[in-house]
């Protein structure tokens, strides 16, 4: 079973909900991660890999493409804003958290 949480930016206010983890998955086994995009901010992305399959994770990238413009980004630090780039992005805990599969 897969966890997501909403960030918020303490310093310009953008939010990001329904974050999962890094390389998290579900049931199925599709691997989802997080990137930051400077125009699309937080976007979850589909890396192709299975977690059933017994070396995923070696074949995990550093970067992926972004789903709204194409670009290639890079894996989201969990801290930095991707609009703002201030290292200043917190897990916003009374928001709550969700677990999927």
């Amino acid at each position: 079973m897969g966890s997501a949480g909403t960030y918020t930016c303490k310093h310009c206010g953008y939010s990001a909900e329904w974050v999962t983890a890094d390389f998290d998955f579900g049931f199925s086994g599709d691997v989802v991660t997080p990137i930051a995009c400077p125009h699309d901010g937080i976007r979850q992305v589909e890396t192709g890999l299975n977690a059933q399959d017994p070396d995923w994770r070696e074949r995990r990238l550093e970067a992926y493409a972004c789903p709204v413009c194409r670009e290639r980004r890079r894996l989201w630090d969990r801290k930095t804003c991707p609009l703002c780039g201030q290292p200043s992005m917190d897990e916003d805990e009374s928001d709550g958290f969700a677990t999927w599969d």
